[in-house]
């Protein structure tokens, strides 16, 4: 764990007293998630989906026992050797789903969790992979930020993931919903975002923090993308302890 870096969590569970409210608190919700050892000041880092599901696993001692068994998972093998008496839990954000990658990564980089064997958000690196998931994964990994950039494939190796892309039931459904039809409500607001609105930031108390003139200035201040921005504006999703609301919805 970076201990330099200071956060603040969305809220923070004793993780041996407060098992039932976890699980009320966080069903059906997505978000990024902390465990730490409060013995060894060690932590890990994850996200899902559905984080009250998710969570749920490390509760069961018969799961993290079955899956120890055919993978090597730190955070499992800790819980069980150091007991949850040893550890909290730290809902570190809630987010959108198509959020998640993104987000986790973001904690995985600044935060550098030593239970983590894995780096990188939903990845599965040091596993594995059939040449379907190969060519899928290949649609995400594009120029630098691909291992294989640079490297000349056989016309037979091309031919072959060509194959298994085509066929490929996954791929399919993702190059459908790249295609989905943008309402043009939804339209409209891009396009006022886009000539530039008036920004609220707001504390997670909703407390007026401060305006600002236009997305970009945002993002200047916060220094992030105004793409970031645009992903959390109007959505009451809390962005490093800020919600940002536009005139839009006034």
């Amino acid at each position: 764990m970076n201990n330099n870096v200071k956060i603040v969590p969305f809220v923070s569970y004793i993780a041996s007293k407060d098992k039932s409210l976890i699980y009320k608190d966080n069903v059906n919700k997505s978000g990024i998630y902390r465990w730490n050892n409060t013995i060894t000041n060690k932590s890990y880092v994850g996200s899902s989906k559905n984080l009250g599901s998710r969570l749920s696993v490390y509760y069961s001692r018969k799961s993290m026992l079955a899956k120890v068994k055919t993978r090597t998972s730190i955070i499992y093998s800790a819980l069980l050797k150091h007991g949850h008496d040893n550890f909290s839990l730290d809902i570190l954000e809630y987010c959108e789903i198509d959020l998640l990658v993104e987000r986790e990564q973001y904690y995985l980089d600044l935060l550098k969790p030593n239970y983590n064997i894995l780096m990188a958000a939903n990845s599965r690196l040091g596993s594995k992979h059939s040449l379907e998931t190969k060519a899928l994964i290949s649609l995400k990994l594009r120029g630098i930020n691909n291992p294989a950039f640079g490297k000349v494939l056989s016309s037979e190796t091309r031919m072959r993931i060509s194959e298994s892309l085509k066929s490929s039931i996954l791929f399919k459904n993702a190059m459908e919903s790249k295609s989905k039809f943008i309402a043009n409500e939804t339209k409209l607001k891009m396009s006022l975002r886009s000539r530039g609105v008036k920004v609220k930031v707001f504390d997670i108390n909703n407390n007026l923090i401060k305006e600002f003139p236009t997305m970009i200035s945002v993002a200047l201040h916060f220094t992030v993308s105004s793409r970031t921005i645009g992903r959390y504006l109007d959505k009451n999703i809390p962005y490093n302890g800020f919600i940002f609301k536009s005139n839009l919805l006034e």
